[in-house]
């Protein structure tokens, strides 16, 4: 019985060592992955503000945002 129980520790310890390096390898494959990403976004995100920019939309929203503002408050048909 206790041969058992050492043969059965000693294939846990390797079940657990194949585990832990397969985690480290799946985590070191994704790590080089969200790198990828994450510059993919960037480059997106650059792009955009760029052509945003180009357009004047900054400009033009902050206006329409002023104006709805300013509508709001100069209403004078308060019913309170």
């Amino acid at each position: 019985m206790s041969e058992r129980l050492v043969e059965l520790g000693i294939r846990g310890r390797q079940v657990a060592a194949d585990l832990a390096s397969g985690l480290l390898a799946r985590a070191r494959d994704a790590r080089g992955q969200t790198t990828i990403e994450w510059l993919a976004v960037m480059v997106g995100f650059t792009a955009l503000v760029t052509i945003l920019a180009g357009d004047d939309i900054w400009k033009q929203a902050g206006q329409a945002i002023v104006d709805a503002v300013n509508a709001i408050l100069g209403q004078t048909d308060d019913k309170v």
